[in-house]
């Protein structure tokens, strides 16, 4: 049951986007079309006047290597194995390139199709797209060269797991067609051959540079090498053999010299070690790090000294068990160990002297070593010095030697391939004259011409859409203010003129009570009502961004279905700048609230009653601006407005304020200040998101309580699919009613007052 849930879910999910942008689509019907037509018109004519098309096919086989006439490898073939598919792309992209089609174009055949501008078209869309451009007043590129124009009319493609590449000429003539295919073949072939031997050439004189120059070098290091050999003595620079009586002594110096700073280094380590255990106050026979060492261990008088210390202090060690310290066996025990270790730290001293007089010894010997070392060590280098610079100068005749040897090889090689006129690309089947056209498909390219303008008109609507920066839905609303939407109202018709319209929108409450119009108005006061409690929302201020939006329509409507639900209304015209209420009734604006504010009269004197139909509302009273004040803002932020506020917040259930624009005077952001809950009207498909959002901010930075929207002036044929959700939830009666009930009532009420009138 829940996975059965969640999929209807989504199905309707799914269906009501598809009916937003229906919707949209719908909305924008206009562009939509006129996009299609033009693209989809174009299109079509263009499928259908293009003229048929003809394809050539040539088939070249095209080998990695040439056959092997030589042993060695030709510098100019490819050194690719056959199956190298990439090698055979690029190739196929070769062929259309401005190289391989200028010598295609060598042929006179081939040139003379491209000597007038026209004799050839190609089957490109550079013709269509320059006319866009001039159509559009945009630069148009210049006139292609012949090798472009020969590129549109050419196609080269790879045969997978083959070695064959198929080029295809492409004309409105079939013969023109197979000419282009076997041109550019050859000229396929003949880049090969030139390539070949461009490269031979080149191969073969960067060769003979190279020859001529390792032969002038090989010449100057042999002359090199004779000078050294006439000013030095030979026979002593041979440094090859083990046995030369300077290396020889210089390792047994080394070898020497060795062994004496090692023996130098372990007699230190001995006598750092004895010397630091002899200073110590009490000697420890256990100690292995001394007695371990090799001229310790080696002393039969400190070896017996040790045994006999060892066993003193096991002797003691076992007497101290059964005796105390004074006891006269322990005594004597103690008085021996003592003895024992003053004759174990003179016998050590007598080792450190001996230790440090060998130090001194083996530092004597060992410099005595170094010295003659490194003299023998001087007569090694230079003898070594004079050996390195015979031996560098032979290796370097014997490299430029080698080196020359090796280019006048190489020269031989380039010479007799170069020589051998064979190409690895071979013309295997010539481009017979296509006998049917292969295109274009007519019926298919006017389908995609119909599907293109289609996609377009769609996107040019959703484009417009997307640009459109209006409020048009209650989600917007929701969106961009973040505030709960109150509900909406659809588009109330005019009168015969201006004033006639404004005062019957404002009456209409009044005049239609089954329209679908005063349906909305129900609606909003139901959700005013029982949003919130009742004293949080008696003084209502009725604002919008800006004019022309119906806030006084709605303020005025609003009041009139309160009153009709049998709450005790006031209807106050707070807006000083354009006041209509007065007007939109037909009452009196001599007294208003401009006169209870300067105290020229009290409320009950202001508040005036009106009267529709011939019956009196009761429930609403309606005060109306007065005379124009001369600093209204001034006078809207006096205690004198807090007052009557507060009197008539005791007096009525709900207050209703009809307040100028937010954006253009400051009275509003006076107002919303001390007042319960703000408002805020908005125009569908006029006012602007921008503009909304300030509207919004600047009401709460000043301390005002948006309670919520109102999309005002909702034209249902218009958006009537994207308000179906709204359909059903008591709104069903809107598009129906106002069409078949309200317009005709409005215009009966129109030719009865035409007909009065003229009577």
């Amino acid at each position: 049951m829940q996975d059965a849930g969640i999929e209807a879910y989504s199905r309707g999910r799914l269906g009501t986007s598809l009916l937003r942008y229906v919707s949209i689509v719908h909305r924008h019907a206009g562009i939509a079309l006129a996009v299609f037509l033009g693209v989809s018109i174009l299109g079509v004519l263009r499928a259908y006047r293009s003229a048929p098309v003809y394809v050539a096919h040539a088939k070249v086989l095209l080998e990695t290597h040439g056959p092997a006439i030589v042993q060695f490898h030709d510098v100019s073939q490819p050194n690719v194995p056959w199956w190298a598919e990439d090698y055979y792309r690029t190739q196929a992209q070769l062929i259309r390139s401005r190289r391989v089609l200028e010598i295609a174009l060598e042929d006179p055949s081939i040139a003379a199709l491209f000597g007038k501008a026209g004799d050839v078209r190609t089957r490109s869309h550079r013709s269509m797209l320059d006319s866009l451009k001039a159509l559009l007043g945009l630069p148009v590129s210049m006139p292609p060269e012949p090798w472009e124009s020969l590129k549109g009319m050419v196609r080269a493609r790879y045969l997978p797991n083959t070695q064959f590449i198929i080029i295809e000429g492409i004309s409105t003539d079939r013969r023109v067609a197979s000419l282009i295919a076997n041109g550019v073949a050859r000229a396929f072939i003949t880049y090969h051959h030139r390539r070949r031997a461009e490269m031979s050439n080149d191969a073969f004189t960067y060769l003979k540079q190279q020859k001529e120059k390792e032969e002038r070098a090989l010449r100057a290091a042999e002359e090199r090498l004779q000078r050294y050999r006439e000013s030095t003595d030979l026979s002593s620079l041979d440094t090859t053999s083990p046995d030369h009586p300077v290396l020889r002594r210089l390792a047994m110096l080394n070898e020497s010299l060795t062994k004496t700073e090692l023996d130098r280094v372990d007699a230190e380590s001995e006598y750092r070690v004895v010397r630091m255990a002899a200073g110590k106050t009490v000697i420890d026979p256990q100690d292995e790090q001394l007695f371990s060492l090799q001229y310790v261990r080696s002393d039969p008088t400190v070896t017996g000294l040790r045994n006999e210390l060892i066993e003193a202090e096991a002797q003691r060690a076992s007497l101290r068990d059964t005796y105390g310290p004074q006891h006269p066996r322990m005594q004597a025990v103690a008085g021996k160990i003592r003895v024992l270790r003053e004759q174990l730290r003179a016998a050590l001293g007598e080792i450190v002297e001996s230790l440090r007089k060998r130090v001194e010894v083996l530092e004597e010997k060992e410099a005595e070593l170094k010295k003659r070392y490194n003299e023998q060590n001087t007569r090694a280098l230079a003898l070594a010095k004079e050996s390195f610079m015979f031996q560098h100068l032979r290796n370097e005749v014997e490299r430029h030697r080698k080196l020359y040897e090796i280019l006048v090889e190489r020269m031989s090689e380039v010479k007799i391939t170069s020589d051998y006129q064979w190409t690895n690309a071979e013309l295997v089947e010539k481009a017979s004259v296509p006998k049917a056209a292969t295109g274009p498909p007519k019926v298919r390219r006017g389908l995609l011409a119909l599907m293109f303008g289609l996609i377009l008109g769609v996107g040019a609507a959703l484009l417009v859409e997307r640009l459109d920066d209006t409020i048009r839905t209650p989600e917007d609303i929701e969106e961009v203010l973040g505030i709960p939407v109150l509900g909406f109202v659809p588009a109330i018709g005019e009168g015969d003129t201006v004033s006639d319209g404004t005062v019957y929108r404002a009456l209409v409450s009044c005049r239609e009570p089954e329209s679908s119009a005063v349906e909305a108005y129900r609606n909003i006061r139901t959700v005013l009502f029982f949003s919130a409690p009742s004293d949080e929302r008696e003084i209502l201020l009725i604002t919008s961004p800006g004019p022309g939006d119906g806030k006084t329509t709605m303020a005025v409507n609003l009041a009139v279905v309160m009153a009709q639900s049998g709450r005790k209304v006031l209807l106050v015209d707070a807006d000083f700048r354009r006041p209509m209420i007065a007007r939109s009734f037909g009452l009196s604006s001599r007294k208003g609230l401009s006169s209870v504010l300067v105290g020229e009269c009290s409320v009950q004197e202001a508040v005036q009653k009106t009267s529709q139909d011939s019956a009196l509302l009761e429930n609403l009273d309606i005060l109306a601006a007065g005379p124009k004040p001369a600093r209204p803002a001034e006078l809207l932020e006096s205690d004198a407005m807090r007052r009557f506020l507060d009197e008539v917040r005791k007096g009525y259930d709900r207050v209703i304020l009809d307040t100028p624009p937010v954006l253009f005077v400051a009275d509003t952001s006076i107002l919303s200040a001390i007042g319960d809950g703000i408002v805020l009207v908005v125009r569908a498909g006029k006012s602007r998101m921008g503009q909304v959002l300030r509207a919004r901010k600047h009401l709460e930075s000043v301390g005002g309580r948006v309670i919520g929207g109102i999309l005002n002036k909702v034209e249902l044929k218009k958006f009537g699919v994207y308000y179906s959700d709204y359909f059903y939830h008591g709104y069903s009666r809107y598009y129906r009613d106002y069409n078949r009930a309200y317009y005709a009532k409005s215009r009966r009420r129109s030719d009865e007052t035409t007909v009065e009138s003229r009577g």
